[in-house]
């Protein structure tokens, strides 16, 4: 692939910038040998604008999806909800469109009908991370797609601010890392263990062998996770540097998207989202933590212990083992 040959590094992000690469720019290339998408030339290099392609693509194929209904018409129905013009969002989504109004205080959203927002179970949400999530709303239909309006998060994805975040020893990480330790509220719980269990089961044997120990760790603490004792939240079980937003300035969040595949878990499952900040996956050599990752990491657990208020040694071996069953969940069937 390009990325190996050019010896690029690539996040899961990138994966798909490389993936739509070949599928967008080198598919019109080969009907066009001098000129590919938009007049890119051969000397189009994809770290450069590779997120400008992925949404290229992504809306490309969502409209090809949900035809007859087309970008124009989403757009036009924007201008009318928001009074003013809009622009597609720079970070676009698998199974929606995204627009923002020209002065960037409201997103609306179209989505197919299988990937409805349950505005109900989003509710929940909202009021659980207070702050931290966009107010969604159900406006209406446009053809076959379902509309939403909801509050600009503000900054931009991490994805985007990546370098800027990573400059002088990753000072502006350091902020990021503290302020997703401190933004994990406890709300109540529900019964779960049986799924977890069957899950982690398939993973023990489908694994390789130096991964069954820690397996059969998670298997015998998740009765613990699961007791009354111990709280269940929204974990949202996406956390990509597409959808965590920052500030370029600080390295403050400012907000987390992409809420919709959010499901109800023990607390704190969703931590795994905290490796997101530690490092980035290579094409050629995996995955690789950054340099000072176990200061930021001992920043994070440091922050986040005293955002709870003191925690005892049998409920940081619970917060470690929710973390882990998160990741193992959310990459053990790729």
């Amino acid at each position: 692939m390009l990325a190996d040959q050019q010896g690029c590094d690539y996040s899961a992000y990138d994966r798909y910038a490389a993936q739509a690469y070949h599928i967008v720019v080198c598919g019109a290339v080969q009907q066009n040998p001098r000129f590919g998408i938009d007049g890119i030339t051969r000397q189009y290099h994809p770290r450069q604008t590779q997120w400008r392609l992925i949404s290229k693509y992504q809306i490309s194929r969502f409209f090809k999806n949900n035809a007859p209904t087309t970008q124009q018409h989403c757009d036009l129905k924007t201008e009318q909800y928001t009074g003013m013009f809009v622009y597609a969002a720079p970070v676009q989504g698998g199974d929606s469109y995204t627009v923002v109004s020209s002065d960037e205080t409201c997103v609306v959203q179209f989505r197919a009908g299988y990937s409805a927002l349950d505005i109900d179970f989003l509710k929940c949400v909202e009021q659980a991370y207070d702050g931290l999530t966009p107010r969604h709303q159900f406006v209406g239909n446009l053809g076959k797609l379902h509309v939403y309006t909801m509050g600009n998060v503000g900054g931009v994805a991490m994805y985007l601010a990546r370098n800027k975040l990573n400059e002088n020893d990753f000072s502006l990480l350091k902020h990021t890392v503290k302020d997703f330790a401190s933004q994990m509220p406890c709300p109540s719980r529900a019964s779960l263990l049986s799924g977890y269990s069957m899950e982690l089961s398939q993973l023990q044997t489908g694994l390789p062998e130096r991964f069954r120990p820690t397996v059969d760790y998670l298997i015998s603490m998740l009765p613990n996770l699961l007791a009354a004792d111990w709280p269940l939240v929204p974990n949202h079980t996406d956390l990509l540097e597409n959808n965590i937003h920052v500030c370029k300035e600080t390295g403050r969040i400012a907000g987390i998207c992409d809420w919709n595949d959010t499901t109800i878990g023990p607390f704190e499952m969703s931590l795994g989202g905290l490796e997101t900040m530690l490092g980035k996956r290579t094409m050629s050599w995996g995955w690789r933590y950054h340099p000072n990752q176990q200061k930021l990491q001992n920043l994070f657990w440091e922050t986040f212990y005293e955002a709870m208020g003191g925690v005892s040694e049998e409920q940081k071996e619970l917060i470690d083992a929710a973390r882990l069953v998160g990741l193992f969940l959310a990459n053990g069937f790729e």
